[in-house]
């Protein structure tokens, strides 16, 4: 830290431990390495997170601190993404990236990023993505390279790449380094990561097919997926999923369609993505949940059923 900053700045710099933390909540003594850095008479803090949080809680931190403390606070950061870097930058809160980067605007000093590979703005994560976390948190993935989840997967190591820059981007707390590599490791609790990262999820049913017939088809989805992973009742009809290839062999044409309020047949979820769940012909539980509709999940019995699926076969 200090033979970088002396590096970058061209001055002298003192940095010590940071010795009025009786004056601040436990909570930040807690998350953060504190450092007073002296630099040609101006005392400011060096906020050094003890694991990584997320941007919105850095956000909030930094500015606490420089309340309590009456300085001026820098995030000393181990890495920092394209999106979080233009956040920090507009808001003009100081940070410091190992090696590559020094952003401080109370002291006038922004200099360029030196071999900061550069992530494409992401809207919405892809279902390409969804479905390699979703396996990642099934397996309680550790360590696992573009190699590894390539071989693994079926896909090739640039699809694997552009996935990691997805979850880069996007902040997904699922990614480590390992030399200068990416990895994929779960190293939290499966529910517990899952709640975090399910806002940033998609609903994988791209559109539904109402039909006259039960065609019978091979995989469950839906309220009859739920169904088979707990004791609830299903509809009056089976609920079936394929994907938009399998769409194009079924060649679904109108007379099959059921005007709406009139009894089905069966309904087809067509999915972004399919998992093969324990060889159950059956769509996997996590994108059960994501599939069903908000009336569905309204219902009592449905939360239940919830439950007691994700208990079996998710955490």
């Amino acid at each position: 830290m200090k033979e970088y900053l002396e590096q970058s700045l061209k001055r002298k710099i003192e940095i010590t431990v940071f010795d009025k933390t009786e004056s601040l909540p436990l909570q930040y003594v807690g998350l953060y390495h504190l450092h007073s850095v002296n630099m040609d008479g101006v005392q400011w803090l060096i906020a050094e997170p003890k694991e990584k949080p997320g941007l919105a809680s850095m956000r909030k931190n930094q500015r606490q601190l420089e309340k309590l403390t009456g300085l001026n606070c820098a995030l000393y950061l181990k890495s920092i993404n394209s999106y979080s870097k233009d956040i920090m930058v507009n808001e003009g809160i100081p940070f410091i990236v190992e090696g590559k980067q020094i952003y401080l605007p109370f002291i006038g000093v922004l200099l360029a990023t030196e071999g900061n590979r550069a992530l494409a703005p992401v809207s919405q994560v892809s279902f390409l993505t969804q479905r390699l976390l979703i396996l990642a948190l099934y397996g309680k993935w550790q360590e696992m390279t573009v190699t590894k989840i390539a071989e693994s997967l079926g896909m090739t190591k640039m699809s694997v790449s552009r996935c990691l820059d997805e979850i880069e981007y996007l902040e997904i707390p699922v990614l480590a380094l390992k030399g200068k590599s990416r990895v994929i490791t779960i190293n939290r609790k499966t529910k517990e990561l899952w709640e975090e990262i399910q806002p940033i999820l998609r609903n994988p049913v791209i559109i539904t097919y109402d039909l006259e017939e039960d065609l019978k088809l091979a995989v469950k989805a839906g309220m009859s997926a739920l169904c088979e992973y707990s004791m609830l009742e299903d509809n009056p009809y089976p609920t079936y999923a394929i994907t938009k290839k399998d769409l194009q062999v079924l060649k679904i044409t109108k007379k099959q369609l059921v005007p709406r309020g009139e009894e089905k047949g069966c309904a087809i979820q067509v999915l972004g993505y399919y998992i093969n769940f324990q060889n159950r012909n059956v769509v996997d539980p996590l994108t059960v949940l994501l599939s069903l509709s908000d009336e569905e999940k309204s219902d009592d019995r449905v939360k239940l059923s919830v439950d007691e699926m994700l208990r079996e076969y998710a955490w």
